[in-house]
């Protein structure tokens, strides 16, 4: 924070990298609100945040239980952000669909996960193998095997495979009876 204050009393604007680092930096020593500081600070200074820039910060609201506060309809918050997304010129791309889909899930909002998993599907980009993995874990962890399926089925016709932590969760779930042998085989 001392850096970036000094930053700020030298008059000095960073770069859209600059700034992006200093808010990483700032959800990865968990200080949301820091980080949206600096981000706020990078819009009232003209520089223009990049893709980047905004997928590191919907994963740190995400991932700092902002969400909740998002869908009550705070602009700083998450949900708000991807929205808005559109209206600054910037096309979120898979990485910022899979983080707000896994901030949905972290919430337990499978219902809004998926519709925006549809709308991923629809309007693009195309879902890859972290965001199948994402609701599958979700969907597992809830018990709808229905849907954990389906979604398996998918994924592997779109040619992606599970990962370790699906593996894991899978695996777990056999071990303790609350899956049969059929999703391993659908995994592999």
């Amino acid at each position: 924070m001392e850096g970036f204050r000094e930053m700020s009393q030298r008059e000095l604007v960073g770069d859209t990298f600059t700034y992006t680092t200093l808010i990483q930096g700032f959800f990865q020593a968990d200080d949301c609100d820091h980080a949206q500081m600096v981000f706020k600070k990078m819009e009232s200074d003209g520089v223009p945040p990049s893709i980047v820039t905004y997928n590191i910060l919907l994963d740190g609201l995400c991932k700092n239980w902002k969400l909740e506060k998002a869908l009550a309809g705070n602009v700083e918050d998450g949900w708000d952000l991807f929205c808005t997304l559109n209206l600054k010129g910037v096309k979120p791309n898979v990485v910022t669909y899979t983080t707000m889909i896994s901030g949905f899930c972290r919430k337990g909002l499978k219902n809004e996960a998926g519709a925006l998993f549809n709308k991923m599907k629809e309007d693009g980009p195309l879902p890859n193998s972290d965001t199948y993995n994402t609701l599958i874990r979700a969907h597992l962890r809830d018990g709808d095997r229905a849907a954990s399926a389906e979604l398996i089925r998918e994924m592997w016709s779109c040619g992606f495979v599970g990962d370790a932590s699906t593996f894991g969760l899978v695996t777990d779930m056999l071990f303790d009876g609350r899956l049969d042998k059929s999703f391993l085989e659908m995994l592999s």
